[in-house]
Formats: structure tokens, C-alpha cells, sequence
């Protein structure tokens, strides 16, 4: 296994960064205080807001806080990182509460039958969702509204424009500062994207994982009750679909293979959701996912790190197919449907139909032209072929990963892929 130091994988920006950080930090100044008091001030200080309302967040953030000072060994860019999202979350949370409390309607929106999309990192569930997302039958997260879902008071527009503008930002410097992870996982403003950006608002999420390492608060996010993560997750999305002027009957189509883990919880809020659970070989998932998130980690920290990413991505792996395997016994088979990585490849239209079908959606030629028109210009732009990755370069193997996530190839007939990914 690669034991570099995680400098050696530093692209220029980021080597910039730190080494700027650590000049001033020398002569007492770009201190980077990542305690909670100091953060919940800085995002009362920015949005001139004071009221929360609902603080079932902090219980995670105090895990993750004390994680991340003990455990994550951060550079500079890491710290600044951390702090730049975990304050963007409050912010949006103090702008989401004053919306709650100006309409308090918003809460009572319904969200009918949602199409759920589950499975492993890597399986092919963002291509499903992106794809159907072209459809307008049906309603999405885009990413700039996953970063910022909240209206900004006093905003024209409830401040849409200086949203989008922070994401496009933020998406523009993924290539230059974490280009491995957006060969593997690019991101633009408008896309779709997983509800695992509104989860993070509640420091509920598995992209915590991903960005550092963090094992004491994997351990708490392993038995946690994540309820009101989800709940205000739909709140948000109540948000989401205010803003817009959607229709409450319009179905959204969503994802996340944090689901996975949380399968119980995601129904007791959406309990009429229609799942479709993805499955692809674990000896490419495995090491596709372990590659991402090393992408990610490896940016906020000088340590090696690829033992520590492999460590929690491969008990990750095996606990979410395990949970999730045990937790859909106790679900209708009417609620569910299963549709496989190769099936999607060697025939889209026919995955698709018995997807549209089984969530009560016309299959017409206009969805159809949609959806085909999303993956020519994805295919013809190569977004996602530039992900490369090795078990070998975590120190596990083929084997190994066989001997742990043979039941979940056994009990769902997922054959071997013999192709490179």
C-alpha cells in the first residue's frame, strides 16, 4: 500500500493554501477556530439571524467537532474546509427557520410517493437519477439548491441569483482542488444531485466520512437515530418545492446509498416511497467508492491516509448491504424493485419502463426522448470516464473484498464484471 504523506498528492492550489495558512498562523493571524461556539457566532454574525428553532443537530455536530479536533488530523485547507461548511449549514438552517416562521404553511406540503433510488456508492445510482431527473414529469435536487436550500431575506428572489452564484463557485474549484474525485463524481450547479447534500445541513451524513477521518464519529453515526435528520431533510424539500411553485402531487425522484443504512428511517418519513435498489459487482463498487472518498480525504490532511480510508469504507460497505438486506424483508415486495448495473448498460429503455411503471409514471415518448437526450450529452462529454482505481492501492484485494461481500453477491445473483471500470 501507498504510504506517502498526503502532501505528495497535493495539487499547486492547495500546497498554496497551506503553506499560506501556516505563514500567517506563525504570526498569530488566519487562526481557524472550528469550536462550536465560535462557529454558531460566525453564522449568526453572517445572516444577522439568531433563531435556529429546531436544534436537533447539535448532538452531530458536537461528535463531529470533537472528532475533527482529536482524531482527523487536519492541515490548514482541511480546517478551513470544515469551517467553511459547517457554518454554510447553519447559515442556511437560521434562513431556513425564518422561512418556517414567515410560512409556516411550507411544513405542511405533502410529498407524494417519491421515487427512492438505493444502492451502493458506484452502483450507477447518480446516473439513474440524473437521467430521470431530464424528465419534467418528475421533481429534483439540483446541486445549488442542495448547498443552499434556504431563501435569503430581503433578497431579490429570495437571493436565487447569489445562491446559484456560491455553487457555481464552490463546483467550479472541485477539478483545480479535488480533481480525482471529480473525475469520478463531477458536479455542476444545475445537475441533480443526492439529498445527501440536505442531510449535511444536519450533520447527519456519510460525505463526512468522505472528507476526513473521522472514526469516533462514524462509530456515533453507525447507532445514531438520524429521525430528525430526515425529517428536516423533507422539511427542506418542502422548502425546495415552495420556492419553486411546484405542485405537491409532483413526484420527486431521489438518492442516496446512505439509504442503505437507514432504510427503517427513510420510511417512517416517506412512508409511501417507491425504492429501487441498485446492484453492481462489490469487487468495482468497493474500490470505486474507497477511491472517491480517498480523493476528498487525502486534500485535508498531510498524513497518509489510505489505510484509514480503506478501514471505514470497507466496514461501510459491508454494514450498509447487511442492514439493508435484513430491513427490506420488513417492506412490501409491491414497494420495491431491483434493477442491476449491467441491465442498465446493455438495455436503458427496458430498466427504464419497468422503473417509470412501477412508480406510476407514463413511460411516454417525450420522458423517453428526455432521458435519451441527458445520456447522449453525457456519453458524448465522457463526465464519467476518467475514474480510475485499484483495491491494491488500499492495501485489500479481490479476495478479500469477495470473503466479505460474498452474501450480498450470493443473495442478490450480481454476477462478477469482467470489464474494466
Amino acid at each position: 500500500m501507498d504510504t506517502k504523506p498526503s502532501t505528495h498528492y497535493h495539487p499547486l492550489p492547495n500546497k498554496l493554501i497551506n503553506r499560506a495558512s501556516r505563514a500567517l498562523n506563525r504570526v498569530g493571524l488566519a487562526r481557524i477556530d472550528l469550536s462550536e461556539n465560535a462557529l454558531i457566532a460566525a453564522a449568526r454574525r453572517e445572516t444577522g439571524l439568531q433563531d435556529f428553532g429546531d436544534e436537533s443537530f447539535l448532538p452531530a455536530l458536537r461528535v463531529l467537532l470533537h472528532s475533527l479536533q482529536t482524531e482527523a488530523q487536519l492541515n490548514p485547507m482541511g480546517r478551513l474546509y470544515a469551517k467553511a461548511n459547517i457554518v454554510g449549514s447553519l447559515k442556511n438552517r437560521l434562513w431556513a427557520q425564518a422561512a418556517f416562521a414567515a410560512h409556516p404553511e411550507i411544513r405542511q406540503r405533502k410529498i407524494v410517493a417519491p421515487i427512492v433510488i438505493i444502492g451502493p456508492h458506484r452502483s450507477g445510482t447518480t446516473r439513474l437519477q440524473r437521467m430521470m431527473s431530464a424528465d419534467s414529469q418528475l421533481m429534483h435536487l439540483s446541486t445549488w439548491e442542495g448547498f443552499n436550500p434556504a431563501p435569503r431575506p430581503g433578497k431579490p428572489q429570495l437571493g436565487k441569483a447569489e445562491r446559484w452564484n456560491e455553487a457555481k463557485k464552490a463546483c467550479g474549484a472541485i477539478p483545480r482542488m479535488y480533481p480525482g474525485a471529480f473525475n469520478a463524481h463531477p458536479m455542476h450547479p444545475d445537475w441533480a444531485e443526492e439529498e445527501m447534500l440536505l442531510l449535511n445541513h444536519s450533520f447527519c451524513s456519510f460525505s463526512i466520512l468522505g472528507a476526513y477521518h473521522v472514526p469516533s464519529y462514524y462509530q456515533w453515526f453507525l447507532q445514531a437515530d438520524k429521525t430528525d435528520a430526515y425529517r428536516y431533510t423533507a422539511d427542506l424539500m418542502r422548502l425546495i418545492a415552495w420556492q419553486r411553485g411546484e405542485p405537491e402531487d409532483k413526484p420527486w425522484v431521489l438518492k442516496n446509498p446512505q439509504h442503505m443504512m437507514d432504510l427503517g428511517t427513510l420510511l417512517q418519513v416517506f412512508p409511501d416511497a417507491r425504492l429501487v435498489f441498485t446492484h453492481r459487482d462489490p469487487q468495482k463498487t468497493v474500490a470505486s467508492v474507497m477511491s472517491l472518498m480517498w480523493h476528498y480525504t487525502v486534500q485535508h490532511t498531510d498524513a497518509p491516509c489510505r489505510a484509514k480510508v480503506r478501514e471505514i469504507w470497507l466496514d461501510f460497505c459491508q454494514q450498509a448491504a447487511r442492514r439493508c438486506m435484513t430491513m427490506r424483508e420488513q417492506i412490501p415486495a409491491a414497494q420495491q424493485i431491483d434493477v442491476y448495473y449491467e441491465q442498465i448498460n446493455h438495455d436503458w429503455r427496458a430498466v427504464m419502463r419497468r422503473i417509470y411503471e412501477f412508480g406510476g409514471i407514463q413511460f411516454d415518448p417525450q420522458a423517453q426522448q428526455a432521458l435519451e437526450g441527458w445520456l447522449q450529452a453525457s456519453e458524448s462529454e465522457n463526465l464519467h470516464g476518467g475514474h480510475k482505481y485499484a483495491l491494491e492501492n488500499f492495501g485489500t484485494s479481490k479476495d478479500e473484498v469477495e470473503q466479505r461481500m460474498k452474501f450480498v453477491r450470493d443473495f442478490y445473483a450480481i454476477p462478477f464484471e469482467s470489464r474494466r471500470a
